[in-house]
């Protein structure tokens, strides 16, 4: 009898400190992620996290699975999104978003968990293939729902400074995030301690596969070189003083930042191509409104360069967001791209009731943005003569890769994403966004341009590496030369098909996972050790 209520006891202390480990090790793990992102950007702690947090899911019950999924997605998520607390003014939104993530990060660690209970699901390759799957399922399903999705985060983001970058115009993100996530497990198994995994051979196995893997990336190229031409390009940071709120409310102040910073290129004489201005980089609808348009006409008409401007217009309780080009002596074109994707609770509030009732902040956003049904393409008429096909997106469109594969498909020659970073202030925001559209620069071979009102504005090469780059919350101004180019890359043809695919697969592969664990403990408990030892084998 006491020795039946010791080995109670001391199974119970076993599982806490195994509760407690768990916890422990997934926290470090989501923190590693966070610091593989900016405004850190160690690249390679990608690997590390996922490769430790994986070595506690794979043996890991239901229940140890979610916590540890949980404590993960919290340590990455809450550390990786707090622009959410300056641009939104309060901790419920940043909270609540965090939560739908971290909400995704455990489903993905419960899935994961139950792939070992798969025919071979516990082989090298078994493992490989179905946990990375499982990753990007998810991923591609948290990119796209609710609503418009929430594209943040994804693994494939920081390898734009990595060898795994060459991959980008074969997959995509969805490739590259398989890659990450498929390397943490092949480096999992090649230094395990587990007695399981202790053959030489799967070691061996393992760790080849890994180094083929960078190899075949450091020996594969991304173009650089302009197909097309080039563009002398010029971007106009104007700055909005804070709280950006009160500097819009003045009419034309936003605008005259922009102008004054416009102004110096006509003063150097650089002989520009193109100029751009981020999104609302106009404070007012420069059609109905004189003094704004005469600020921009005016200054245009001095520098003599066609320049491309972001605009609000406001109609019938409702809002659109612009972006269009103005042209010396002729004003603004009639063709504007409008914004497809608005950001719910940023720029529209779905259930406006409940939400206006549970965060006054939300609320303040008394004009819901109508999302434009338009290609993300929009043409410039240079000097010359030329017309250059632009794809274009505004601001967090850069996050959603089929977006911009459109544009490109139609014709653009160059990647364009206006954005208005104010609401951010100083955070790692703009340099998150940054490099999502690095990363979108590699995978089609376009260069690219964020154009931003506060910064981080920057000019991209086609390889995703930078060329220059401004700083935050301050007026400047960049220029260069950029390749135009006109080859597709096979990413830009079948983003969708990449997209659907990793839905599918990891979708099959979860619900696979889940139906052969019940088999198992079905088992269990009919047929005792034997029979379960048969169903996980």
């Amino acid at each position: 009898m006491v020795s039946t209520v010791k080995d109670k006891a001391r199974r119970a202390g076993g599982k806490k400190r195994r509760w407690l480990g768990d916890s422990a090790v997934a926290s470090i793990s989501g923190a590693l992620l966070w610091a593989s992102f900016p405004d850190v950007g160690l690249w390679f702690l990608s690997f590390v996290a996922l490769a430790l947090v994986f070595s506690r899911l794979e043996n890991a019950t239901s229940g140890r699975a979610l916590l540890i999924g949980t404590f993960f997605g919290a340590a990455f998520w809450l550390p990786h999104i707090t622009w959410v607390l300056p641009a939104t003014g309060g901790w419920l939104p940043w909270v609540a978003l965090a939560t739908t993530q971290i909400i995704a990060y455990a489903l993905w660690a419960f899935f994961a968990s139950r792939i070992r209970f798969l025919p071979f699901g516990k082989t090298l390759l078994g493992q490989v293939l179905g946990v990375a799957s499982v990753w990007v399922g998810v991923e591609q399903l948290r990119s796209s729902w609710p609503w418009s999705g929430f594209p943040w985060g994804n693994l494939a983001y920081p390898q734009v400074d990595s060898p795994l970058v060459t991959f980008a115009p074969l997959g995509g993100e969805v490739l590259v995030s398989f890659t990450v996530v498929a390397v943490a497990v092949l480096l999992r198994r090649g230094f395990a301690l587990a007695p399981q995994y202790h053959g030489v051979l799967v070691r061996l196995w393992a760790c080849g596969a890994v180094v083929t893997v960078f190899v075949v990336a450091s020996t594969m190229s991304l173009p650089k070189l302009p197909e097309s031409g080039t563009l002398g390009v010029g971007v106009v940071q104007g700055n909005i003083e804070l709280p950006g709120a009160a500097t819009y409310s003045i009419e034309g102040k936003v605008t005259a930042n922009h102008v004054s910073e416009h102004r110096q290129f006509g003063e150097q004489g650089s002989g520009l191509d193109l100029i751009i201005w981020g999104e609302n980089s106009l404070d007012r609808d420069p059609r109905v409104n004189a003094v704004v348009r005469e600020q921009v006409s005016a200054t245009v008409d001095a520098v003599g360069v066609p320049t491309l401007v972001g605009l609000p217009e406001y109609r019938d309780d409702q809002r659109w967001n612009w972006i269009g080009m103005w042209y010396p002596h002729t004003g603004l074109s009639d063709v504007l791209y409008g914004k497809q994707i608005p950001v719910p609770f940023g720029e529209y509030i779905p259930w406006r009731g409940l939400v206006s009732a549970l965060a006054t902040e939300a609320a303040q956003i008394s004009v819901d943005l109508v999302a434009v049904d338009n290609p993300a393409y929009l043409e410039a008429r240079l000097n010359d003569g030329r017309v250059v096909p632009m794809s274009v997106g505004i601001c967090f469109e850069v996050a959603y890769e089929t977006l911009l594969a459109e544009g490109v498909r139609q014709g653009g020659q160059i990647l364009v994403i206006p954005t208005n970073n104010y609401h951010f202030a100083r955070t790692a925001e703009p340099a998150q966004q940054a490099q999502m559209l690095r990363f979108r620069a590699a995978a089609f071979s376009r260069a690219a341009i964020q154009a931003s009102t506060t910064g981080e504005s920057m000019l991209i090469r086609p390889d995703g590496s930078i060329q220059s780059v401004s700083g935050r919350m301050t007026a400047a101004h960049l220029q260069g030369i950029l390749p135009l180019r006109t080859s597709m890359t096979p990413v830009t043809k079948y983003a969708t098909y990449w997209h659907l695919g990793a839905l599918v697969v990891g979708g099959i592969y979860a619900v696979s996972g889940l139906v052969f664990s019940l088999y198992g403990k079905r088992l269990r408990g009919a047929g005792g050790p034997r029979a379960a030892k048969r169903a996980a084998r």
